[in-house]
């Protein structure tokens, strides 16, 4: 709908059309307003439309990089419960162990540390 009577806009010197107010106040394209709005609106326009744009990419970006972060923060303390489990486990079969005579406590510490393989090293044969 097009109206021929100019309007008065932002500045009493300049009449724009009521389609110009229009376009002004929608949400069409900044791209839409060239040529139409003076060039400091459109500039404006266009400043706001890229950072949305921007603000958008960085924020999902952003989200992306937290959920990594979950996730290794997870993966972290499932090892690290997988550890103190170990940790545990070790603890209490020296601690039996030192009740016990030579035989039994040998067998209670071989026996902790087939339950618990991957932990300890080689003792070194010249100590």
């Amino acid at each position: 709908m097009f109206f021929a009577r100019p309007v008065a806009g932002f500045f009493p010197e300049v009449f724009m059309s009521a389609n110009d107010l229009a376009l002004r106040f929608s949400s069409a394209p900044a791209e839409a307003l060239i040529g139409v709005l003076p060039v400091l609106e459109v500039k404006e326009a266009l400043r706001e439309e890229v950072e949305s744009d921007v603000m958008d990419e960085v924020w999902t970006e952003h989200n992306f990089e937290m959920e990594a972060m979950g996730e290794q923060v997870d993966e972290t303390a499932r090892l690290a419960r997988k550890f103190e489990c170990a940790a545990e486990a070790l603890g209490t079969a020296i601690k039996l162990a030192l009740t016990l005579p030579h035989n039994e406590a040998m067998q209670v510490l071989n026996d902790a540390l087939n339950d618990n393989p991957g932990y300890g090293r080689e003792p070194a044969k010249d100590a």
